[in-house]
């Protein structure tokens, strides 16, 4: 199977020093958002730089009751049982000097989950600390070689609908999209299934791989027989997360797995209003024009292996506005497109599901 954790709600601390509240915090960002996804009661976030603060009011969501903490022994304190890796550092390398708190952790008996593309458990000094503390590594971006195949359209003959989250760019809000808009399915009782294809997701519950730590000829065949599996097991919704956008010049070709491996029914284009330049790229050699919806939804349906996608609406992270341009800028989108067109965390998904059910 590729990673899933149902294993039900565990009490963990997110561990971020020095990221947190930055952008290379996003996962554990995300986990606050989401008051620990399907898999985590958060006791503690661990950042010594941002100590004695509300996690939530922090980044801007209000309180949540979750206290950013000096150190590991804090977070055990406070009823830690698994740490997890909530930053992604630079080119996802394990930092040196956070070897000697992952060590401790895994001493004092705490799982350590973590989506670095350095693999802790290939680490002998990690594993030894591991086997005394009898405590478990999670690498959730090592991928399972079982889903190693090539793409051949068993997806297309499933009768499900497969809701691909596309996006405009990097952080333009898919993890949001396709966490919130799994939930109003289950909300509404339909049988719906959440799959990652990215380390935070994973952490949050979603079934799947990690894509980018796949072998490119078999990104979309792997993400397929995910999605195959959910649906011979009672998963009439899929929400797939995509990852960058189609016309990424550097992450594109990822996408473009997703895409395939999917063969959506509907999209949902995840997008950030303003934005002209690609996020995380100013060290290219000129700046990359980030798109608007429209031109990422030319190539998504002319690369889609399945014909006839719906558009079932578009996701704004309207965040830098105000309630009242935020609302401005929807309704110009929406008019634009003639979608929903709506930021999840101001406004909800309900209009999109509705259309995802609908068409």
């Amino acid at each position: 199977m590729p990673m899933v954790y149902h294993e039900g709600r565990r009490r963990a601390a997110i561990y971020a020093p020095g990221a947190y509240g930055r952008e290379e915090g996003k996962t554990g960002h995300d986990l606050v958002i989401f008051d620990g996804g399907l898999l985590w009661d958060l006791v503690a976030v661990i950042d010594p730089f941002n100590a004695g603060r509300d996690a939530g009011e922090f980044i801007g969501l209000g309180r949540k009751g979750i206290p950013i903490v000096q150190g590991l022994r804090e977070a055990v304190e406070k009823g830690a049982e698994a740490l997890i890796l909530g930053a992604a550092p630079v080119g996802g390398r394990l930092p040196e000097e956070w070897k000697r708190d992952i060590r401790d952790a895994l001493e004092m008996g705490l799982d350590v989950y973590s989506g670095l593309h350095t693999f802790l458990s290939d680490d002998p000094e990690l594993r030894a600390a591991a086997e005394k503390g009898g405590a478990r590594i999670v690498d959730v971006r090592k991928p399972d070689p079982r889903y190693f195949r090539v793409w051949d359209g068993r997806v297309l003959g499933t009768r499900m609908k497969r809701v691909l989250i596309a996006g405009t760019d990097c952080e333009a809000g898919k993890n949001i999209a396709t966490y919130t808009i799994y939930k109003e399915l289950e909300r509404r009782s339909v049988k719906a299934c959440m799959i990652g294809t990215g380390q935070t997701m994973l952490l949050l519950g979603a079934r799947g791989l990690v894509v980018d730590a796949v072998p490119s000829d078999f990104v979309a065949g792997a993400l397929e027989q995910v999605i195959v599996e959910a649906y011979e097991q009672g998963c009439e919704v899929a929400v797939v997360e995509g990852q960058a956008a189609i016309t990424h010049e550097a992450y594109g070709h990822v996408s473009l797995g997703i895409l395939r491996g999917a063969s959506p029914t509907h999209i949902v284009v995840a997008h950030v209003p303003g934005r002209r330049w690609r996020a995380a790229f100013s060290h290219a050699w000129k700046p990359l024009r980030n798109p608007e919806p429209g031109e990422e939804l030319t190539y998504l349906t002319a690369l889609n292996p399945y014909p006839n996608a719906v558009l079932a609406g578009i996701t704004l992270n309207t965040s830098m506005y105000t309630i009242n341009e935020a609302k401005r800028i929807e309704r110009e989108y929406s008019e634009t497109y003639m979608v929903p067109a709506l930021d999840p965390l101001r406004t909800g998904v309900k209009a999109i599901v509705d259309r995802i059910i609908g068409e």
